[in-house]
């Protein structure tokens, strides 16, 4: 292979080295967000539950709070939870593939460079 074609290489390979990282960047800020909202929830969910089954509860929406049943806040709740919870999966899994072609693309890199310097 001619140095030409190996520059082109390394070259192409770093780009996709560069927007790899991007994306795990990208997905490290959004496995943050989830698990604040995760933990949000959870605490929340927990509070609500110490108190007594007719306490007048108010959700969110948007900038308006409307009166609702504990037992639908805290449905709600829970399934804030879960969500968050599958799609923490999700990321984590994500992340793994994305890592793993992080390596790859590392040792390629790596291994072409290492070939051009020897000449």
């Amino acid at each position: 292979m001619a140095d030409e074609e190996k520059h082109h290489i390394v070259r192409t390979l770093k780009r996709e080295y560069d927007e790899n990282a991007s994306k795990l960047r990208q997905l490290e800020s959004q496995k943050r967000m989830v698990e604040s909202t995760l933990r949000r929830a959870a605490f929340t969910a927990a509070q609500l539950d110490e108190m007594p089954e007719d306490v007048a509860t108010y959700r969110s929406v948007g900038k308006a709070y409307f009166l609702q049943p504990k037992a639908a806040i805290m449905s709600h709740l829970e399934e804030a939870v879960n969500g968050s919870d599958s799609e923490l999966k999700k990321l984590n899994s994500s992340r793994e593939a994305l890592s793993k072609r992080q390596d790859g693309l590392r040792g390629e890199l790596n291994e072409l460079i290492s070939q051009l310097r020897r000449g």
